[in-house]
């Protein structure tokens, strides 16, 4: 299907049959570069503040060892809608709509981690204090909020995407290498339009209680509720919700046994 013939159907669809994500809306609407790019992101900020943001990335992203720690320490806070203290900024980050991220005291972020808080409506990224994000790891507002608790801990190279609603209770322990979506799922009735144009459909997030220890490459989906104190085996794919106080594994995810 060309671009042109898509692009006409998509202009014919009421808000309620066309899912306006900020993706799409970059795509198909017709603004300039500069514009685009402040959107996606930055969303709704001055032109003073884009330029802040550039000068602070540019100059302080790659510092590499302690000076670089110390000046992300310093700079990094102004671009945060709430930075506490004590928050460690590694190498390479990625940051999206850092006006819709609130950060808590004693946070560390390793390497490459992507905090991305954009939509239209959401309210955006929250963390607690004493929380540590690994490596790689990705955090996605897909015009959905994440919101992590004290004392939690997410592996390196994880993702974790939310089109609704993401909730990691405290002392929760995240193995690498795992994938956690709350919404995602798409309508595809209609033949005549491309499965991703059509609406979303969401179970209602997803929410991780206290206490929970999730193996390495867990696969969590949408409308998933994991109990306080319950362990998700590695590699398991958990597609319904966890007791609380049991183990489970296997794919898709069943309870092998309950912690007494």
């Amino acid at each position: 299907m060309q671009k042109e013939n898509i692009s006409e159907k998509l202009s014919n669809l009421d808000n309620d049959s066309f899912e306006r994500s900020t993706q799409k809306k970059l795509i198909y609407e017709k603004k300039g570069l500069i514009s685009k790019y402040k959107e996606f992101f930055l969303g709704n900020v001055s032109f003073f503040f884009l330029l802040k943001y550039e000068i602070i990335i540019l100059l302080f992203s790659q510092i590499p060892g302690a000076l670089g720690f110390f000046l992300r320490k310093i700079f990094y806070r102004k671009l945060f809608k709430k930075v506490g203290k004590g928050v460690v900024f590694g190498r390479n980050m990625t940051i999206r709509h850092p006006k819709k991220i609130s950060i808590g005291n004693n946070v560390v972020f390793d390497d490459n981690v992507v905090l991305d808080a954009k939509g239209e409506d959401n309210s955006g990224i929250n963390i607690g204090d004493n929380v540590v994000v690994g490596r790689n790891t990705i955090l996605s507002c897909k015009g959905g909020n994440i919101n992590i608790g004290e004392h939690s801990n997410i592996g390196a190279n994880c993702y974790i995407i939310s089109e609704t609603d993401f909730t990691l209770g405290k002392f929760v322990f995240i193995a690498g290498n795992s994938y956690l979506i709350a919404g995602g799922n798409h309508s595809y009735e209609n033949r005549e339009i491309p499965i991703m144009f059509q609406p979303s459909i969401s179970k209602g997030g997803v929410r991780i209680e206290d206490d929970v220890w999730i193996g390495a490459g867990a696969l969590v989906l949408d409308g998933v509720k994991i109990g306080k104190g319950a362990i998700i085996g590695a590699a398991a794919l958990v597609n319904k919700s966890i007791p609380e106080y049991t183990i489970a594994a296997g794919i898709p995810a069943k309870i092998i046994k309950e912690r007494k």
